[in-house]
């Protein structure tokens, strides 16, 4: 009935964790732990502003204080509208130690967007950035939300406070400066009652691609079961304990965004260095970070992935995650060869608290070890040497000797041979660059028909390569949509994801496409992913979407348009009909695009996702004002 319950196996992976552990329950039980073990190890850089673990736990408790004296409560909803900075993580760990719960903005956010939320969520403090590099007035924007809301306290914070060369602070009338609070109050914590099951730790509002955002409620208890699914799913236990405290991780992703606060949180509790990286953009910030402090892991979205394909970077020699929106073959590979690197997928939601699917990292290096047999029985091997008595603690004093940065140097120098050596290998090589990985341990999952809402059964579902809407449950899932726990949950307690799957014989899980990116074409359901794959495949194409809009002479069907956006040495090179006809080769007929629209670059969400909402918008409001749609 759960093929990958065996695969997992043959990585080392547990079937289950429960019960889990009584230490990890809160969020900021990361940092505590980190603090008794690490405590001058560096937990956070940004600007070249290093903070240790202690130095963390200090502001943290400090702010966490000060928010308790200015009146917030438990229960009270705190938002922030940072950038990725030492200050969101301060806020993002301090708010829940007093019981409230913090609601993350964007600073891209619009007056009104920002206004729905505060005045949805009651919102009556807010932490915010004055303004961003990028120009972005956040507090004048606050200020306006405040003459419409309940909005009370207004602390604010320049984005290099946390930096070597801090800037003054000129007067603000009405505001709190973040680093004033830190340098006045002593930490120390009022006494909070807090339940972990029931007390809500983050209020995390969609990012409203497919609709108005809706505020996932999660709990302290799903943050940090997540916490403890995501990794256990991908490595034996064994060597998430070597590891932990030893490596260092790059994060060029907005924190507000729950991919990257699944992310830090993750990396955290293993004790990583963590390098924040405000402008997800800035290409030759990545690489100085990246050459000076050798990180081994770094997340990103296929965007930015892309966008490090193209440019000269040199050799990174670093393992990728990508997320957020499906990862093209051709970028992933684009990726690896230019940068020496390694490039896996996995799949999240905000409202499972992060993470869904996950591979194993022996799938991860099956086809450096000879296969998938071959890997399962090293992994073995290995999982055997690490759990004898002595072994682990003292190969961690000599990692201890080397150091984390020397540590990671050397795992830069054999990435390129790892990557050199796995595109040639077997077929596992393949499977592992277009799935998405296994559901995580102690996650429920099935599958539904998408026009029936009935389960399809696990070996019907592979045998006969069925497609379908996938739907997961667990320690991990939220407790509802505010303000209603249970809402957005099915009877049974699963929640919907809106992904079409397919899953094969070991289990693996293939996104197909968004039951909301379908497109019905005379009858026919055409999966835009695996057209926005082919589209990637046409030379000279850097960015693609496709599209169903509504077809005029065919009432209640659809049409299909594609969108691509070529590298700057293609553009004016590539022709629609070329694209069609290239098409034409690959698909169905009924799948073929009407028409396509060649752009300098695609519409992307906050966290650099294509936004085909926005897309499909635009499109049927030129045919309306066309008179073709109505």
């Amino acid at each position: 009935e759960k093929p990958w319950l065996k695969s997992q196996a043959m990585g080392c992976i547990p079937e289950t964790f429960k019960p889990y552990r009584e230490d990890l329950t809160y969020t900021w039980d990361m940092l505590d732990k980190n603090v008794e073990k690490y405590p001058n190890e560096l937990a956070l850089v940004c600007f070249d502003y290093e903070i240790t673990w202690k130095g963390l736990k200090e502001h943290v408790d400090r702010l966490a204080t000060a928010l308790a004296d200015i009146g917030v409560k438990k229960g009270d909803v705190v938002a922030t509208v940072l950038p990725s900075s030492i200050q969101f993580v301060i806020a993002d760990l301090a708010i829940p130690e007093i019981g409230a719960i913090h609601c993350p903005g964007n600073i891209l956010d619009s007056v009104d967007g920002l206004i729905d939320k505060f005045t949805r969520a009651g919102i009556k403090t807010v932490i915010c950035v004055d303004k961003s590099s990028t120009g972005i007035e956040a507090l004048k924007n606050i200020r306006a939300v405040k003459e419409k809301t309940e909005l009370k306290n207004i602390i604010v914070t320049k984005e290099r406070d946390y930096s070597k060369n801090p800037p003054a602070h000129e007067r603000e009338e009405g505001v709190i400066w973040f680093t004033d609070l830190i340098e006045k109050y002593p930490p120390k914590l009022p006494k909070v009652d807090i339940d972990p099951k029931k007390d809500l730790c983050l209020l995390f509002f969609t990012g409203g691609s497919t609709g108005i955002p809706k505020g996932v409620m999660l709990t302290h208890y799903e943050i940090t079961a997540c916490t403890k699914l995501t990794f256990g799913s991908m490595m034996p236990q064994s060597v998430l304990r070597l590891l932990d405290g030893f490596f260092t991780t790059i994060i060029p992703l907005p924190l507000c965004h729950l991919y990257g606060q699944e992310i830090y949180r993750y990396v955290m509790a293993l004790g990583c260095t963590i390098l924040l990286q405000t402008d997800p953009r800035d290409v030759e910030e990545y690489v100085r970070l990246a050459k000076k402090y050798h990180p081994l892991f770094t997340p990103m979205s296929p965007t930015q992935y892309g966008r490090m394909a193209k440019e000269d970077v040199g050799d990174l020699g670093i393992l990728g995650l990508s997320g957020s929106m499906a990862l093209a073959p051709k970028t992933q590979e684009g990726f690896e060869k230019k940068t020496k690197s390694v490039l896996i997928e996995a799949h999240g939601l905000s409202e499972t608290s992060g993470a869904t699917l996950s591979p194993t990292a022996m799938d991860i290096f099956a086809p450096l070890l000879g296969g998938r047999e071959t890997a399962s029985k090293i992994f073995h091997l290995l999982d055997r040497i690490l759990t004898m008595p002595g072994i682990t603690p003292l190969m961690r004093m000599g990692m201890g000797l080397i150091g984390r940065i020397n540590l990671g140097a050397i795992v830069n120098r054999l990435m390129p041979l790892i990557s050199s050596i796995m595109p040639s290998a077997s077929d596992s090589k393949r499977e592992l660059v277009t799935s998405v990985g296994y559901p995580l341990v102690d996650e429920e999952f099935k599958v539904v028909d998408e026009d029936t809402g009935e389960t399809i059964p696990t070996p019907k579902l592979v045998k006969e390569g069925l497609r379908g809407e996938m739907c997961v449950k667990g320690p991990h899932l939220m407790l509802g949509y505010w303000p209603n726990p249970g809402d957005g949950l099915d009877d049974e307690g699963y929640i919907h994801t809106g992904d079409v799957v397919k899953v094969d014989e070991a289990g693996r899980v293939y996104i197909v496409d968004r039951t909301k990116d379908m497109v019905i074409v005379s009858g026919y359901k055409v999966y835009t992913i695996e057209l926005d794959d082919l589209l990637y495949e046409y030379p000279g194409v850097y960015e693609a979407a496709a599209i169903g809009v509504p077809d005029p002479d065919r009432p209640g069907s659809e049409r299909i348009k594609a969108f691509i956006a070529p590298y700057p040495e293609y553009r004016g090179k590539i022709k629609e009909e070329d694209i069609i006809e290239y098409l034409k080769e690959r698909v169905e007929k009924w799948a073929v695009p009407k028409s396509v629209e060649i752009r300098d670059e695609l519409p992307k969400s906050p966290v650099e996702k294509i936004f085909k909402k926005q897309l499909r918008e635009e499109e049927i409001e030129k045919m309306k004002k066309a008179g073709v749609l109505k």
